[in-house]
């Protein structure tokens, strides 16, 4: 997962290897804190007191056998597994998890939110039906965590279903959809991509065409344009520094798997000159692509014209 702050979505733009899910895009989501955001503080102080628990022990609890509240065993399930990596990619305790869900039903959607957490803390694919099901969930919250939780599991089986949400109501479930289309890079979502780089929120557009270039597709050629022009960026409403940082990385990431030879000024001016070492650098390795690729067509046409 990412370690960047969400853009504010709701505003329209006028002018050791980490696992492909955390390096993939790198901005706008940061899945922790909106998959569990509006939790109490006396959870944050009570998951201290759990730390050492079974996960396992929660699950009599969450069903309704237990004496904690469900909603709470069911987060303090998903905090232990995110320490606890013996369960991880554990079919029978998917399986169990995932039961637990369907179980919960519609009483409260807080258990639903962190039981989809659970799943993608788990990471087996046996839980992705289960959490197909919840992308289509009534609770906001539900949707997407799911789609987190798709993302992390990484099985392209569910890229049609993600895709759907790119027309979700909720603009955070769209934003997530987008990024996790990126991760998964299923060739059948580009179209839905290329429509959603027409959204009205930034960060549903800036996630597709992100998407859209790590899957080599021209069409996010124009938008990836705009995501590494600084003074454009800064002209969005609600868009902070690091906001804008962390939009150039993604894009120029890529355009390092989207040669860009059009783009080839923009970038050498970013190499020669940006302030931020890292987008220098990032714009480094892009251009290095869009001139070779550029070299390269220039030969081929030389070679036809013998």
């Amino acid at each position: 997962m990412t370690d960047s702050t969400a853009v504010d979505s709701s505003q329209p733009d006028e002018p050791g290897e980490s696992s492909p899910f955390q390096v993939a895009l790198g901005f706008f989501i940061l899945p922790l804190l909106l998959v569990l955001g509006g939790v109490g503080v006396f959870l944050l102080f009570g998951a201290l007191a759990h730390e050492n628990t079974d996960p396992a022990s929660y699950l009599p609890a969450i069903t309704g056998g237990g004496i904690n509240e469900p909603w709470q065993a069911a987060f303090h399930l998903s905090q232990q597994l995110e320490f606890n990596d013996d369960l991880h990619n554990d079919p029978k305790f998917a399986g169990q998890v995932a039961r637990a869900l369907v179980k919960s039903g519609d009483a409260d959607p807080r258990v639903r939110r962190f039981l989809t957490v659970a799943l993608g803390r788990i990471g087996h694919s046996s839980a992705v039906p289960t959490l197909v099901d919840h992308s289509r969930d009534a609770d906001d919250e539900v949707r997407l965590n799911s789609l987190w939780a798709l993302g992390t599991i990484g099985d392209l089986d569910a890229a049609p279903a993600v895709a759907e949400r790119l027309q979700d109501d909720a603009s955070d479930v769209r934003t997530m959809a987008a990024y996790v289309l990126g991760v998964l890079r299923h060739p059948d979502t580009r179209a839905p991509l290329t429509i959603a780089l027409n959204d009205s929120v930034p960060a549903v557009r800036w996630n597709s065409a992100v998407a859209l270039g790590l899957m080599g597709d021209p069409a996010a050629l124009e938008l990836l344009g705009k995501m590494i022009d600084r003074k454009h960026l800064a002209s969005v409403p609600g868009v902070t520094e690091n906001d804008v940082r962390q939009t150039m990385l993604a894009a120029l990431a890529a355009l390092r798997i989207l040669p860009a030879a059009g783009l080839q000024q923009q970038l050498t001016s970013l190499r020669d000159s940006d302030p931020d070492l890292r987008v220098r650098n990032a714009a480094r390795e892009a251009l290095a692509v869009a001139q070779s690729t550029a070299t390269g067509n220039a030969e081929s046409l030389l070679a036809q014209g013998r």
